[in-house]
């Protein structure tokens, strides 16, 4: 494995908080104060500064990685033998780089959601891939959430569908 170097201008700290958060968006300041030793106030004031850096949203999760030092965002298929398709699921999890794993129509389809440092990054790992699969990698180059809210979308289906999904 390459070693990488991510340009980045959050600390140990914001790094410690963006970890707590990662396990449990609903963690409280003075829960994410005690495990990352600091005031409770510190914390709230850098979770404050990770959401105008756009690095968190409101409900805490990650929004973007290239503040973190990951330039590149990519999805990567990878055709893997059925029988084996599970292990990889398993083993792929634990991957720095792969924010998730999804399986796609059998087959042992799985497509990743992945983050790199840089091109290299990426194109090495993906060489690692290439050895459990035919791999395919598509590069993200920009991507917009959608503007809806849960809200408004339920609305919208509960129109088109007729006899509603919930009430709203």
């Amino acid at each position: 494995m390459s070693t990488h170097k991510r340009q980045s201008d959050l600390d140990k700290y914001d790094v410690a908080i963006l970890s707590a958060l990662a396990t449990n968006t609903r963690l409280s300041t003075v829960e994410i104060a005690t495990m990352v030793h600091l005031s409770r106030t510190a914390v709230s004031r850098r979770i404050t500064a990770l959401k105008i850096a756009r690095v968190l949203n409101d409900a805490a999760e990650v929004l973007n990685y290239e503040p973190l030092g990951f330039a590149v965002r990519a999805v990567v298929e990878i055709k893997s033998p059925s029988q084996t398709a599970a292990a990889l699921r398993k083993r792929l999890r634990v991957q720095p780089e792969v924010l998730t794993v999804a399986v796609i129509g059998g087959d042992g389809l799985l497509s990743l959601d992945v983050i790199a440092v840089d091109m290299e990054h990426l194109h090495d790992f993906t060489q690692t891939l290439q050895r459990s699969g035919e791999t395919s990698t598509k590069i993200i180059f920009s991507e917009d959430k959608s503007e809806l809210t849960l809200v408004q979308r339920m609305r919208m289906f509960n129109e088109q569908i007729g006899d509603g999904l919930v009430r709203t």
